[in-house]
């Protein structure tokens, strides 16, 4: 293994370790062609509560890139709360054409427990880069009393004429909405819950954020929420 990937194993690493005390950073970097992300978060004892927050930035390399992002929590206890955020921004500097997959879900089935999930996509492209995009959010409850779920997914393709990147403020903000939506989604009522996610200021912020500082020659935006 060389020192590069050593280096990039590290930051993995670390990236997983901090994610799972729910204190991750945009801090993290990795390089190459194929990218997955995973925040998971599942508690597993009565009363208990689970946060997984993970951020990454990609750095893509070669003819083509897939990027995956998945935001996960499932709670299965009596009182509990999973929590799961996902954050990933992929730049894409030489390939032609690629594939990202963003998926929120949150699943349910106990008494008086609450699942939630936000997944953020942002893949920022080159003109004549081809990028096929999903987006997609699951929320179920099943046997459930008195237990709530949510999941928003959120995912931009952007192109920008020039090698344009966000600041680390920028980072940070994006980073900071995406826990925005989270707390917006964890309302106890459903209508309450769908509502906020629909008139979400984050959601909206993100994409101000996006336009201020990459400067996009074209952004397509794709929110998608459920509600359990």
């Amino acid at each position: 293994m060389t020192i590069s990937r050593r280096l990039e194993a590290i930051l993995v690493i670390a990236s997983l370790v901090t994610g799972a005390t729910g204190t991750a950073s945009m801090l993290t970097f990795r390089r190459g062609q194929d990218f997955d992300l995973v925040a998971s978060a599942n508690p597993g004892t009565t009363g208990s509560t689970d946060t997984d927050r993970t951020a990454m930035v990609e750095r893509a390399r070669g003819k083509r890139v897939q990027a995956d992002a998945v935001a996960s929590a499932t709670a299965t206890c009596d009182s509990c709360t999973g929590t799961a955020a996902a954050v990933q921004v992929v730049y894409v500097n030489k390939a032609k054409k690629g594939t990202a997959d963003n998926v929120a879900t949150a699943w349910s089935s106990c008494s008086n427990c609450r699942a939630t999930s936000v997944s953020v996509q942002i893949v920022v492209v080159r003109p004549g880069t081809t990028i096929t995009a999903r987006n997609r959010a699951l929320a179920v409850n099943v046997a459930c009393s008195g237990c709530t779920t949510a999941a928003i997914a959120v995912q931009f393709v952007v192109v920008t004429s020039k090698h344009r990147a966000f600041s680390r403020q920028g980072r940070q903000q994006l980073e900071a909405l995406a826990n925005e939506l989270q707390a917006q989604l964890s309302s106890r009522t459903k209508a309450d819950r769908l509502a906020a996610a629909k008139n979400t200021p984050a959601s909206s912020g993100i994409d101000a954020l996006v336009r201020k500082e990459l400067k996009p020659v074209s952004v397509t935006p794709k929110v998608t929420i459920e509600t359990g």
